[in-house]
């Protein structure tokens, strides 16, 4: 696009910039009949809820412009090079490189200067900036075309709708699409989501030529770049983000995945609003919920420092391989391991577990979350403290040393987290969150001084905390469609006593809490793998009874196991064994038939390997489902909640809803009907057909409160 001068004088134009009224408007026209556009922002400083808006390029088939609303250079006179300068000239004059190496040690005034030339790095130089519209201006243009029906493409769109609504007031309405959503449904074992590789991929750019061939400035920061190397960096932005649109939307079509993605994309109003409104935080009670942290952790040492018979950090990774493996740490060309001594000088003892995964470069036992679970389900004391303190120390980090970090501070009122939800980083279709974590939280609290005391309503609101009571159970005996289970449901009765009375064979009105422990425990076991090893030790019993305790309950509630086998050997034949990466097994979670891809579920002589993938498939299953029904219920209270009530997070199986405290009562009673009544979206019947949800819901001055 030709451009004349502005108000500002003359400069070099770069491609497709827009400065002034004009020619964003007429950008704007071009888009009339495009039914969908990409967009994205470059921004300096903070999340999208206190960053500043620096660019904005907008795009389609065979169009790309770009705004800038700021930037502080104009295009590049000379980029940053190397040169030569003579050493008296470069170095200051005191400084006694600047002389002659026969003067140096001489007095200043008597030395010679130094005309040795020195190579030394030159930053680059710009021309002054051109004169830009104002963020707000800028965003006024283009609100016909961002509260227009059109389809709203972006790479992580979310992010970019968040930080424009700040300008116009309102997030723009959907329809949304995002290329990393799209990316998720089609492939939710990727490692990285950016852009840049991603599209790298794509194309099948080397590694080695991939900073150049499309660097990151935006992760450096745009100010530091010139007018004309941002733009073309936001231009390969918008193209690329176009492309594989239109490429992604085709293949997930042909998969037959669409209805998946086009229902994550119905989730997104109700993220953003959450984001949007912050979690208010209290720190008066940080110290006591820090003692409180800082004693569990201790507890968790000294107990593992018990078992190995000194004390040692439990941060110290040969530590954890020599107190669970011992002899079966062994690295390659080293014929004995290394005995790991402790901090009084007394050899650690080991489990003597057998190593299950290692290192591919120096054969060396690998300590992972994975393998740490797979032993703690086995009943290993030391495993399961190793794996305890890991998530003590997450907490700690995240909600103690780490929360202010994420507050946003008010003139008035309390600090905000505004914790960010992810629909691509699980493998199941669950939220994650990020800044903070808040599923790090334990499922149940822990003690007196629960981190969850942190978070609270504020004067004059509110929490509504409202959870599903054994949701993932519950799908599973709709799964299964096992008649026990379903009729323990639907009775009422709690699943976990059934549970122990099917196990020990005795009337439920005997069932003590620890034998509902151990109901509860085979209960999840069916969900998440744990063995009998894990049941002996819950019991207080041998391998043997615990055998006859699973017996027990597999006799009452016979449809599952037949379930989990039929759903694993479905899943095998969905995939090709000759092919397993390119067409993996697969389990298709309802009800939009989300796609859990497990090639390992091939490894049939690698016990380890199956296990975790089998644990893997029915996991997905039934917390699939659950993260299915949560969202269904998000997208229907988001419609439904009344002025002065607003949902601010879904952690875990929780859905958690501030509202002023004249509309609570109203608020807590639609949350509760609203998540009780969720409707499969394919047949409009019951979600779980006869099983009911059921939800407990209450309310308090902080989330440590209402959760009760």
């Amino acid at each position: 696009m030709e451009h004349g001068d502005d108000a500002g004088g003359t400069f070099r134009r770069a491609p497709h910039v827009l400065l002034t009224v004009d020619e964003v408007e007429r950008a704007v026209s071009l888009y009339a009949d495009r039914p969908n556009f990409v967009f994205d922002v470059e921004t300096v400083g903070g999340n999208a809820h206190t960053n500043e808006l620096r660019w904005i390029g907008i795009g389609a088939e065979g169009l790309v412009h770009l705004i800038p609303t700021g930037h502080p250079k104009g295009v590049v006179l000379k980029g940053k090079h190397r040169d030569k300068t003579a050493a008296c000239l470069y170095y200051d004059s005191d400084d006694p490189r600047a002389s002659t190496p026969t003067t140096r040690k001489l007095h200043p005034s008597q030395r010679k200067p130094s005309w040795r030339m020195v190579e030394h790095p030159v930053e680059a130089t710009y021309e002054p900036p051109p004169k830009q519209l104002y963020p707000h201006e800028v965003m006024e243009l283009l609100r016909p075309l961002m509260f227009s029906d059109k389809g709203k493409v972006g790479h992580n769109v979310k992010y970019d709708l968040m930080t424009v609504g700040k300008y116009l007031g309102e997030i723009p309405p959907g329809p949304y699409h995002d290329t990393l959503v799209l990316t998720h449904v089609l492939d939710e074992d990727r490692q990285s989501y950016d852009l840049k590789s991603l599209t790298a991929d794509w194309f099948k750019v080397p590694y080695d030529k991939r900073a150049a061939w499309y660097p990151n400035i935006g992760k450096q920061g745009v100010d530091n770049f010139g007018l004309d190397e941002v733009a073309r960096y936001l231009a390969k932005d918008i193209r690329y983000a176009w492309l594989r649109f239109q490429d992604l939307l085709g293949r997930l079509e042909r998969k037959g995945l669409r209805p998946v993605y086009d229902f994550e994309m119905q989730v997104y109003p109700s993220i953003m609003t959450m984001e949007t409104t912050g979690f208010p935080v209290d720190l008066s009670h940080m110290q006591e919920v820090r003692a409180d942290l800082e004693g569990q952790i201790a507890a968790i040492e000294d107990e593992a420092w018990k078992l190995a018979g000194d004390q040692f950090p439990l941060s110290n990774l040969d530590a954890k391989r020599w107190v669970l493996f011992g002899e079966g740490v062994r690295r390659k060309n080293v014929p004995e391991p290394i005995p790991v001594y402790g901090q009084n000088k007394v050899r650690l003892k080991s489990q003597g577990l057998r190593v299950r995964s290692r290192t591919e470069k120096n054969d060396v036992a690998q300590v992972t979350s994975a393998v740490l679970e797979y032993y703690a389900d086995r009943g290993n004391r030391m495993a399961e403290l190793l794996k305890a303190w890991a998530e003590y120390e997450k907490l700690r980090g995240t909600f103690i040393e780490g929360i202010t970090g994420f507050l946003n501070h008010h003139p008035q009122g309390l600090p905000t987290v505004h914790p960010s939800f992810h629909l691509h980083r699980t493998v199941t279709g669950r939220f994650s969150a990020s800044e903070p974590n808040v599923h790090q939280l334990p499922r149940e609290q822990k003690g007196r001084t629960s981190i969850r005391r942190l978070f609270v309503a504020g004067k004059g609101r509110r929490l509504i905390v409202a959870d599903y009571d054994q949701i993932e159970l519950r799908c599973a005996g709709f799964l299964s469609g096992d008649p026990e289970m379903v009729r323990v449901f639907i009775d009422g009765r709690d699943i976990h006593r059934e549970a122990a009375v099917a196990m020990f064979q005795m009337p439920a009105d005997e069932v003590t809490g620890e034998l509902r422990q151990v109901g509860k425990t085979q209960n999840f076991a069916v969900l998440y793998g744990a063995g009998e090893q894990k049941i002996a030790l819950v019991a207080g019993c041998t391998i043997q009874r615990a055998q006859e305790l699973i017996r027990g309950y597999f006799q009452r509630f016979a449809q599952l196991e037949k379930w989990k086998y039929r759903e694993l050997q479905l899943a095998r034949k969905r995939g090709d064994r000759q092919n397993p990466w390119s067409d993996p097994p697969r389990v298709v979670i309802p009800p939009f038939g989300r796609l859990r891809r497990l090639p390992m579920l091939f490894e049939l002589d690698k016990d380890y390997i199956r296990f975790h993938a089998e644990r893997q498939a029915i996991n997905a299953l039934c917390q699939g489902f659950a993260a299915y029904v949560t969202k269904l219920a998000m997208v229907e209270l988001h419609a439904t909640l009344p002025e002065g009530a607003t949902m601010i997070a879904q952690v875990h199986d929780e859905i958690i809803v501030l509202a002023d405290d004249d509309v609570a009562d109203q608020a807590e009673k639609i949350t509760k009907d609203v998540m009780e009544g969720v409707l499969d979206p394919t047949t409009g019947k019951p979600i779980l057909g006869t099983v009911p949800l059921v939800v407990s819901a209450a309310t308090g001055d902080s989330w440590a409160e209402a959760k009760g």
